[in-house]
């Protein structure tokens, strides 16, 4: 396939105005504390309060997270956004947030292991899935970890997860039946995007050589599939519709990987004909998406409800302020 070229899309820059309505907008979504793709919104509009000079941003964030540090551990402990906290407590001298990412590493590390030896589940208060490995566990495990100083248990996590759900061809499995041994077979996009920001962000802060060839796969997987900066649903069905979010979380994970050297700076230009399609989807300060997805098989995949939702806005968001942190460094 013959892309444009990478200068095509070099005059696609960030203004203050799109983040500020992408930030907006972002403030609009429904909100569950905690929920697959939540933090990564709640620490981009922190990021965008900061750099806008609107303390409304970190202020709603705050009082969406403030009632989880009190809480009585559940069995949703393990999704409260370690990145989101992290980032208020950056913001915001005193913020304590010791007590729910304490939490956080119990419920973590403390999964159940449906078999001896093998990977950690998160749910199995859910009996559909009560045996299931969620990509997105990619997500929240591995980064959180790292970035709470456990480094030797987040290359452990990422690594567990990484060798039942990724494939020979590189793309991961959206999940991954514990009991049975196997994946569901579909290469869900957005969960392509919470491998690959699961793998940057472990490896930003804490190297390791077998997690690095495992993104250096997965991106060149990604690769094969791009269409001029688009990806399907299913990234390797082309019958299944193109998902906005695919193109969001190359923008932001394979730009990150490329500065922080974690793969060849050859795959910039994809990163970057797929920030050019996340600014171009952008309407009124939202990026349609689809609707929460469950592990299933392909039919579960192709009719998916859009909007606009936070696993949508948060890797369009942190792509454009990672857009304006570099202009701002140049």
């Amino acid at each position: 396939m013959i892309h444009p070229t990478a200068a095509t899309y070099a005059a696609v820059r960030p203004s203050p105005g799109l983040v500020r309505a992408v930030a907006e907008r972002t403030l609009r979504c429904p909100v569950t504390i905690w929920g697959f793709g939540v933090g990564g919104a709640l620490s981009a509009l922190v990021r965008a309060g900061r750099r806008l000079g609107h303390d409304k941003y970190v202020d709603a964030v705050a009082t969406l997270v403030k009632p989880a540090l009190m809480a009585p551990r559940d069995p949703t402990d393990h999704l409260i956004s370690v990145e989101a906290l992290l980032a208020l407590a950056e913001v915001r001298p005193g913020w304590d947030a010791g007590g729910a990412c304490s939490r956080w590493v119990t419920a973590v590390l403390d999964a159940h292991r449906p078999t001896p030896g093998g990977p950690r589940v998160h749910r199995p208060d859910l009996p559909a899935w009560a045996s299931t490995i969620w990509v997105d566990c990619m997500h929240t495990d591995g980064p959180g970890l790292a970035a709470l100083g456990r480094r030797d248990e987040a290359v452990t996590c990422a690594s567990e997860y990484a060798a039942v759900l990724q494939r020979d061809d590189g793309l991961f499995h959206h999940g991954y039946d514990a009991s049975a041994e196997r994946g569901n077979g579909v290469a869900w996009g957005r969960g392509q995007g919470w491998a690959l920001l699961g793998l940057v962000e472990t490896l930003r802060l804490v190297d390791d050589a077998a997690l690095r060839r495992r993104l250096e796969r997965l991106v060149e997987a990604m690769g094969a599939y791009e269409e001029s900066g688009r990806w399907r649903t299913v990234v390797d069905d082309p019958d299944t519709p193109v998902e906005n979010s695919v193109a969001a979380y190359v923008a932001q994970g394979v730009t990150r990987a490329v500065r922080y050297g974690l793969v060849d700076a050859t795959h910039a230009p994809m990163a970057a004909r797929a920030y050019a399609v996340t600014v171009g989807a952008v309407v009124d300060g939202g990026l349609r998406v689809s609707e929460a997805t469950a592990v299933g098989d392909k039919e579960n995949y192709r009719s998916r409800a859009l909007g606009v939702f936070p696993w949508g806005q948060a890797p369009a968001l942190h792509a454009m302020l990672d857009r304006l942190d570099q202009e701002g460094d140049a």
